[in-house]
């Protein structure tokens, strides 16, 4: 089960293959090499405690019921021999030299095989979280409405990075400590078979423990994440909004916010180390319980004179070097348990299905038909109500609609649907005689040009934002934009003129001067559809009427549709549709829907132009 999740990430490795490879026959090497200094243990033992010469005819070829053991006088006397010959001293040196080489060649193949696992683990990790990016930015807009941007987060950096930790560290485990028990077991067997089964009981023993706890880290590892994801979106939210923040005086309770939750943190890690920190100690008790068996057992033998002293010496050391990859290779499988959790949400994302599926169809270039919105219904998820209810409609290309009414009547949500940011449930829009949703996503948004209240802009220089749809844009195509969205004078007055940096979310600019840099993105991207989802709406009067110049330049010759929250802005619209409650209750022109006294648009525009400041004053004194 815990294999079948990583194996879905093997498409991730195959362009790196060739540096897995590498990296496992060095490791391969590496791993035999490091036994041959336990194993040369004891013909130094022999020469030293003086109990050279043949094994004990007792000790030849044992065997237990079903199992040849492997006769160790063919194998271990012929190592011993080739360090025995010649005096006692000239063998010591011998082995010394021996072991300076093992070691030696064993830590470069070590290096050079962790070496090209580094490129794999890198390699890898990168191909994963490139996925999870791009998937992240295919996902259709309700995906992050219905998220935490911070959960968003942790999936493409602590997720994909545990995932590739994880993945690394136990390959790693899984190459090298199997070939170092085996190697040990085999020279272990060849001394005592009884006292190695004992060893490999208590190996056994210990790997059962392991896999009953691995659910319990699993489990506390998806909090642990899920905790992580809270509180880098508390961070991320009072980050961005800390103007806000200290507007309000807040500052005491979003810190209450951020260590509620990074106390929860706290409370979940403890949880997990406590059982992850329990596995070692249980693992080294029943190490311990196994050596000391062993030492009495074999002790025993080599008072009856049925093992020689050098044996059980060269055993015991052998037998505590053997723990060291058993608890290796048992720890392993508690971080593949940790890893899932990881893996798993991963997978939430790379699984995750777009609501908003792309066509196969091209969109036009040029739009020469009205776009034609037939009996549209569409309601939010988890909403009763609908916000578009059964509106039919037809935008004129080339032409200006404007869209009022009260707020959440719809406006927003009408314009989301003709940029395909949603579908609608029920009815169809169609653009140039075709359904929108036969269209491929990437060259229909290509139509629009996009223009709202809350302008985002990137922390890059003016330039670079500005033409952020074209990036082939020249540089006279950004000033030309520049100088008709009433943008150049000030952008020019910037230290660095158009290479200056707007910061984050553009927070070294003014209202007004981010919009007019949003309205020069729009128009340097040129596009047929242009959409201003309530533009001017933050503005004082001086930078509203310098981003209404602006726009209206961009209007020429193009089909616009403007939300208007200020009635004044849209009175030279050739169509003004109001809505009410996810329809459309009126459509004309401004001279038509002024003249009808009971309808919603005059009572909207008398209230806002009958209501100047002054009454409001008046009203307040009074």
């Amino acid at each position: 089960m815990i294999f079948e999740k990583y194996r879905r990430l093997l498409p991730y490795a195959k362009p790196f293959r060739i540096k897995f490879i590498f990296a496992t026959i060095f490791n391969l090497l590496s791993a035999f090499l490091e036994p041959l200094s336990i194993v040369s243990l004891l013909p130094a033992l022999n020469i030293i405690l003086g109990e050279g010469g043949k094994q004990s005819s007792a000790l030849t070829g044992i065997s237990i019921p079903g199992v040849q053991i492997v006769n160790k006088q063919g194998i271990l006397d012929w190592f011993t021999a080739q360090f025995t010959s010649g005096t006692k001293d000239e063998a010591l040196l011998k082995i010394a030299v021996f072991l300076f080489v093992v070691y030696a060649l064993k830590n470069i193949l070590q290096y050079i095989g962790s070496y090209f696992m580094m490129l794999f683990e890198g390699g890898m990790s990168k191909s994963i979280r490139d996925a999870v990016f791009e998937k992240l930015t295919s996902l259709s807009i309700d995906y992050f409405y219905d998220r935490k941007s911070g959960q968003l987060l942790v999936r493409v950096t602590d997720d994909v990075g545990n995932v590739n930790a994880t993945i690394s560290s136990s390959i790693t485990t899984l190459i090298r400590e199997p070939i170092q028990i085996l190697t040990i077991l085999f020279f272990l067997f060849s001394i005592s078979p009884m006292l190695s089964l004992v060893a490999i009981g208590m190996a056994l023993l210990s790997l059962v423990l392991i896999n009953f706890f691995g659910s319990t880290l699993k489990a506390y590892a998806h909090k642990l994440q899920y905790n992580v994801g809270n509180f880098l979106s508390v961070a991320q939210e009072t980050i961005s909004g800390i103007k806000v923040v200290k507007s309000f005086g807040m500052e005491k309770y979003e810190v209450s916010r951020f260590t509620d939750e990074t106390k929860r943190h706290f409370q979940i890690s403890r949880r997990l180390s406590r059982i992850r920190n329990m596995i070692n100690p249980l693992n080294e008790t029943i190490a311990i319980t196994g050596f000391i068996v062993i030492l009495w057992y074999g002790g025993h033998q080599v008072f009856e004179k049925q093992m020689k002293g050098s044996e059980l010496l060269s055993f015991l050391p052998a037998l505590i070097y053997l723990m060291q990859p058993v608890r290796s290779l048992s720890n392993v499988f508690g971080r593949l348990h940790e890893g899932t959790a990881a893996a798993e949400n991963v997978f939430t994302v790379l699984d995750a299905i777009p609501s908003v599926a792309s066509g196969i169809e091209i969109a036009p270039m040029h739009i020469t038909r009205p776009i034609e919105f037939e009996n549209v219904h569409f309601s939010y998820k988890n909403s009763n109500a609908e916000a578009i209810a059964g509106i039919t409609l037809t935008i004129e290309p080339n032409k200006v609609l404007a869209l009022v009414g009260p707020s959440g009547a719809g406006k927003t949500t009408f314009v989301d649907l003709i940029a395909r940011f949603y579908d609608p449930s029920e009815g169809r829009i169609m653009l140039e005689g075709r359904d929108l949703r036969s269209y491929d996503l990437v060259s229909l948004r290509k139509l629009f040009g996009i223009v709202t209240q809350d302008t985002v802009l990137f922390h890059d220089t003016i330039f670079n934002n500005i033409c952020y749809g074209k990036r082939s844009a020249t540089r006279e195509e950004v000033i030309e934009a520049a100088k008709a969205s009433n943008a150049h004078e000030f952008i020019m007055a910037s230290p660095l003129g158009y290479d200056s940096i707007v910061g984050d979310r553009g927070v070294r600019m003014s209202g007004g001067q981010r919009q007019r840099i949003a309205i020069a993105r729009a128009l340097v991207k040129n596009p047929p559809i242009l959409i201003f989802d309530e533009a001017t709406s933050a503005l004082d009067t001086e930078n509203e009427m310098l981003v209404q110049e602006a726009i209206e330049r961009l209007l020429k010759e193009r089909t616009a549709i403007v939300i208007a929250h200020r009635l004044s802005t849209i009175q030279n619209a050739d169509m003004i549709a109001v809505f009410d409650k996810g329809k459309i209750v009126e459509t004309g022109t401004h001279e038509k829907l002024i003249h009808d006294e009971n309808g919603l648009y005059n009572r909207l525009y008398t209230i806002q132009i009958g209501t100047g400041i002054e009454n409001v004053i008046s009203t307040i004194r009074d």
